[in-house]
């Protein structure tokens, strides 16, 4: 390895938005991340809070109401 190229390796601490923080190694000195395995639904096997507030599938129900996806309505398929 050549010399003085290399970034500094170090501790690094990491804060996840859940107020869990932890010590890790990296070259940068602080990581701040949004979803951690204290938190994740697939570390936790609870439910993930933040997806049900989004209401991804309530806000697409209802700016696609009432549309047909491509269907045909039922006057024209009865003809």
């Amino acid at each position: 390895m050549k010399k003085d190229i290399h970034p500094k390796y170090g501790k690094c601490r990491v804060s996840c938005a859940c107020g869990n923080t932890f010590e890790t190694g990296s070259t940068v000195e602080e990581i701040k991340v949004a979803v951690c395995s204290s938190c994740h639904p697939v570390y936790t096997g609870k439910r993930g809070t933040r997806v049900s507030e989004a209401g991804r599938v309530e806000k697409f129900q209802k700016k696609y109401a009432g549309t047909r996806f491509g269907k045909q309505a039922e006057e024209e398929q009865q003809d």
